[in-house]
This record gives structure tokens, sequence and C-alpha cells, in this order.
């Protein structure tokens, strides 16, 4: 069903001519009487306004043939309901919901005339209200008025969030593919499950009555033991068979996810890079304050507090006699305390930092993430037994927000790459949703739960407190940021060291972009101040004025601030903005990025920082003439048109894949680079 939909809305996409008789032909069969229940007229029309916040459809069009199909639905299903009149409740496939019909008719009873505008965004009877208004004599006249009027309001619901999607998924689409690929992904996958949800309850739901009680009562009178269980667990009445298929449905998920997880960290895998830029961003991110607040949660997560935490629960649930719960909760702390150096132990993935000893000093997966999931999770499931849902929310967002802030903290202070906690907390949840569903039915352990949840709170304000104090400043030394820069000299750096650096931009995501066709030594302000002659200016800053510019039609080029891009996790040093001459279309621009690195060149006894860039070229999309969207079009400039060849002294050196890039110093410091022929990179 999904790859249906997908292709419908590619087909539309590729075939703009036929696009505004699909687009009628969905939202007239929406409207159909009874038929309009398995019309997916949502997913194509979101996919149709996606489509055009891209540029690929012409929005005028496409809003007319909608409105006249909506229009056209509707008025075809109030004669149909017109000429019939009760003979619709003996017609077959209608005779199988006639309790759609009693549905509409009881709607139509309430609001009367205004039913037919009511009723064309009511899920359930907005496909049976103009056939009931027909069928009840409803004036044709005024149904006309009405029905016309609806559908523009229809229409524009429908292609609304989709022009908007689509004009959001463009702009992220220029900061990150991937992310654009991902939400736009996460929509269609939203779509279909609201879709299928309605096919569900609408329509599947009411041609097999009482189908989930009939299929529990065969398993109920099955003389297995197994039948029996699976009777007993999922039957509706059961008040925890929602809570053990919910731990059954995380529990597949999460442990398939895990292990896709270690094949994506092998060498030369995108994980690994976008590792690094995670490392980067948070890295430059460091603060004092941020230091401190997160050592004093890492701490609160290291492994003689989960130690602590978990004897006393353990003896806790002995005293209370919970055998079951007991044995369980050892058995999953157990297992999780010799899962973690085991597979730390088999696959040797180097930590950001070096930390500890052993297996430990290791880093795939996170000891602290995966631990403190496994502990604080299932105290979380045993004090949420048998609550109210608001109770359990409460316990699980708490518990959730505490295991993520100490995972957050093992990539914040460089201890942990992303991926180590993101798996370790996969495997986690795994181990949780295990225990939640062998142990979730038991009914007859009694545990004290506001006696365990102050139990542990109290071991965590007491002992963790104390182990804070008492290391805090050994800690504090361990985690300090770490800057590991490179120095070369110029000599180096110009004749193999400029080969050493990466040669396209590393998204946060892994993947890599447009190539660095820039790589310059020195204060960027000195590199603005000599472009400053060829047009290059400061792009504007992001303010809420700004901003705004790419709400309005006739925004220039250069008013427009550039999307924010990082290079391997780190922010630009330096964003210039050129305006091209010539104003085609929307007008176009080229930006040129320059972001730092962890390299600096030695040259006449003075160390400057270097620095690798971008230029881009970007034409401004103007979709129905009411926004700017800057879409890039050219990657990188030809080898004449690099504005940094100008420059005193610039080199040109050609990587093996036949791209250049051009090497500049600062022209206030001092003399040109000295040139000599480019060598070969070491091996």
């Amino acid at each position: 069903m999904t790859a249906l939909f997908e292709y419908l809305v590619n087909f539309i996409g590729d075939n703009p001519a036929l696009a505004g008789a699909i687009c009628f032909a969905a939202a007239m069969g929406e409207a159909l009487f009874i038929i309009g229940l398995v019309v997916p007229s949502t997913v194509v029309l979101v996919g149709a306004g996606t489509l055009i916040g891209l540029g690929k459809l012409n929005g005028v069009e496409i809003f007319i043939w909608t409105t006249l199909g909506a229009t056209a639905g509707d008025a075809v299903s109030y004669w149909f309901g017109h000429f019939y009149k009760d003979k619709v409740r003996k017609i077959w496939p209608l005779s199988r919901y006639t309790q759609l019909v009693d549905k509409g008719e009881e709607f139509f009873k309430i609001h009367g005339g205004k039913s037919v505008f009511i009723g064309r965004f009511v899920p359930g009877v907005k496909s049976v209200v103009p056939g009931i208004a027909g069928m009840v004599g409803m004036n044709a006249t005024r149904f006309t008025v009405i029905n016309i009027t609806s559908a523009f309001a229809w229409t524009a619901a429908h292609l609304g969030p989709g022009i908007i999607a689509g004009t959001a998924l463009s702009a992220i689409g220029e900061v990150s593919g991937r992310l654009a690929v991902v939400l736009g992904g996460l929509l269609v996958i939203a779509f279909v499950i609201v879709m299928l949800g309605r096919w569900m309850i609408l329509i599947i739901m009411p041609l097999f009555p009482n189908a989930h009680s009939a299929v529990v009562n065969w398993f109920a009178r099955r003389p297995d033991r197994v039948s029996r269980w699976i009777a007993e667990t999922f039957d509706p009445q059961h008040p925890r068979s929602t809570g053990m298929l919910v731990s059954a449905v995380v529990l597949l998920i999460t442990m398939p996810l895990f292990f896709w997880f270690m094949g994506e960290i092998a060498p030369g895998e995108p994980m690994v890079r976008a590792d690094v830029a995670i490392l980067n961003m948070f890295t430059d991110l460091r603060s004092p304050i941020g230091d401190q607040l997160m050592t004093t949660i890492t701490m609160l997560g290291d492994g003689i507090v989960v130690a602590v935490v978990a004897l006393t629960v353990t003896a806790y649930l002995f005293l209370r006699k919970a055998w079951r719960r007991a044995v369980g909760f050892l058995i999953a702390i157990g297992g999780t305390a010799l899962f973690v150096p085991l597979f730390k132990s088999l696959l040797e993935r180097s930590r950001p930092m070096d930390l500890y000893t052993g297996a430990d000093a290791f880093s795939f997966p996170s000891g602290h993430a995966t631990l403190n999931t496994v502990l604080f999770g299932i105290c979380a499931v045993l004090i949420a037994h048998d609550r109210s849902r608001w109770a359990k929310a409460s316990i699980f967002t708490i518990t959730a927000t505490y295991v993520i802030a100490i995972g957050f903290s093992r990539v914040y202070l460089g201890a942990h790459w992303m991926s180590d906690v993101l798996a370790g907390t996969l495997f986690g949840l795994g181990m949780v949703s295990a225990f939640g569903f062998v142990f979730g039915p038991i009914h007859n352990e009694k545990v004290g739960r506001l006696t365990l949840a102050g139990l542990i709170v109290l071991i965590l304000a007491g002992f963790g407190s104390w182990h804070v104090s008492r290391d805090f400043s050994t800690a504090m030394e361990t985690y300090k940021p770490r800057h590991d820069r490179r120095l070369l000299t110029a000599s180096e750096w110009q004749s193999f060291g400029w080969a050493t650096l990466p040669d396209h931009r590393i998204e946060l995501s892994g993947e890599t972009k447009e190539p660095l066709v820039i790589q310059y030594a020195g204060a960027p302000d000195g590199l603005a101040k000599a472009l400053e002659s060829n047009g290059w200016q400061p792009a504007p800053e992001w303010t809420l004025s700004s901003a705004t510019g790419f709400i309005v039609g006739e925004t220039p080029a250069d008013k427009l601030p550039a999307l924010p891009r990082t290079q391997n996790g780190r922010q630009p040093a330096l964003i210039l903005i050129r305006s091209d001459d010539d104003k085609t279309t929307g007008g176009s621009r080229w930006i040129l990025r320059l972001w730092p690195g962890n390299t600096e060149v030695l040259r006449n006894g003075t160390v400057l920082p270097l620095y690798s860039g971008s230029i881009l070229h970007e034409e401004i999309l103007r979709p129905m003439g009411e926004f700017s969207g800057p879409k890039i079009d050219r990657q990188a400039p030809a080898l004449e048109d690099n504005p940094v060849r100008k420059l005193p002294g610039a080199l040109v050196r050609t990587r093996d894949d036949g791209t250049s890039v051009v090497l500049a110093v600062d022209p206030d410091a001092s003399a040109p680079l000295f040139s000599r022929p480019a060598q070969p990179a070491p091996q």
C-alpha cells in the first residue's frame, strides 16, 4: 500500500499535465457515497501540495481541479441519495454499513443544512452526509451553494499543509539532504498509518464484528497452556494486555536496530563520519557551566552508583517476597553487566578519549547508557505497574529524561560517540521490554511502589551526591575539553599537507556534500576584506526580520540569510554572498563559507589557523510568487571563477578526482607563500 501511494505521488510529479486529473479523481472519489471510505485522497492531495511547495506543480491549476472534484463527488452522492431514498440501505455493499448511514442521519438531524459543510471535515460521516441530504429532500440549490463553498475550504485544508511541508522540505534539503528525506519519509508513513487506521475502523471492523473476541475465545477453548496464555494475555478485557503488546513491539524494534548500529560503525561508513561531526559540534559548544553540569550528571550514572541502586532494589524485592520479579531483575542487570564488556572486547572500537583500562577502554556500546536504561527502565516498570494512565506517563517521562540526560552527558563530555549511546539505549530498552513482557502479567506479588520510588530517590540523592562531591575534581580533570591541534609548516601544507584535509563537506549525518575548494590560512576577516572589491559582502544575519524574507516573493537574493551548514560538526567562521549581475527568474547568488579545522600553519614564526571553504551557487525560486526559496544549482565554481585564486600568492592544487583546491594566506599576514612544486601526499 505504501509503495502504491509513493508511486502515485511520484507519478503526479513526473506527469504534471495529468496531475489535475488525478487530483480531481481523488477528491471526487473520497466524496462518493460510502465509496469515499476507501479512496486515499488525503495522501494524494497532501502529496500534490508538497510538490507545489517544491515548485514542481502549478498551485492554481491543482487547486481548481481539486475543488471541482470535491464538488462533483458531493453532487453525485446527493443525487444518488435523492433518487434511491431509503432503498440505499438494501443495496450491497451499503447494506453492510447501515450504522454509517444511521450515524450520518443523526449528524444531519443535529446540524441541519450546515452539516453538508461541517461533515466534509468529519471522518466517518463525510462520505455519507451528502447522500443523506439527498435522502431527506434538502433543497438542491441550497445544497449546491454549501457544496461549492465547503469544497473551497476543504481543498485549502488538504493542499495547504502539503504546500507548507514542500516549501519547508526544500529549505531543509538545502541544509541536509538526508534530513529532508527522513522528514519526508516520516510524513508519508504518518499519512499511511492514519489511512490504514481509518480503513480498519470504518471498513474492515464492520465487516467482521466481534472478530477480536472470537479469536480470543478460540484460543481460550483449546486445552494447551500456550493457547490459554495467549487468550488471557491478549483478551481485550485484560487490564495488562496493552502493556504486553507494547512490550513485544518495542522488543521487536529495538533489537534489530541495535544490530544495525553494529554494522554501521565499520570504518568508512557514514555513521563513523557522523560521530566525528557530532563530537566536534559539542566540543565547540562546551562551556565551564555546561562541563560542571554534565560531569555531575555523568557521575550519577557511574558504575558504583548503578551497583548500589541495583543491590538496594534487589534486596527490597526479596524482602517483599516478590521472588519472580527479583530474580528477573537480577537476570536483566547481571546479563547487561556481562553483555557490555563482552561486546566492547569483540568490537574493540576506540573511544574519542582515553578512559579506563581493559574492556572498558573500548567504546561500543556505552556502558553508562546501557546499564542506566536497564536499571531505571525496569524500576519504572515496577513503580508504574497498575497505575493510572497519567501516572504511568509521568513515571516513564521522568525516567526517560534522566536516562537520556546521562547518555547525552557521555557525548557532550567526549567519553563516547553518539552511536555508542544510541545503541546502548536501544539494547537497554529491549531488556526493559523483555522484562515487562515476561513479568508484567504477574499480579500476586505486591511491590510497595511508593516505597521503591522513595528508596531510589534516596540512594541517588544521598549516595549519588556523596560520590559526586568526593570525586568531582578528578572527574572534571578527566573530562576536560581536548583540542587536538595539528601543526604544519607552510611548506608542508603546500607540498602534501593540503591533501590530508577533507575534500568534501561532511554533514552531521555523516553524508558527504559539496567539494571544499578553498584552504585559507589566517584571519577570516582578512579574506572578507580582500574579496570586498569583487562584490562579496557578509551574509545577512539571522533575525526575525531577515527570516521573513523567505515568505516574501520579492526578496532580493542578497537580502536572504544563508541557510545554516556545518562541516564536520563545526559552524562556519565566515559567510560571504555575491549576487549575480544577471537577474534571471527569481535571482541567484554565490555563497562562500569558511569552516575552522584542527590544523594550523606555521609561517614566518607565526601560527595561522587553517580553514576549509566551499562556494555554492543558488537560484532563488518563487513558488506561487509568495515565497523565496534558495535552491543549489552548482556545487562549485569553475577554477577561473574561484575568487580566492586572485589573492596574492594563491596556489592551485588538483585532487585525484580532478577537482581543484585553491591555497591562500591572509594578505595581511606578510609576504606571499613561497611557491614550490606539489608533491604526492605521504601514504
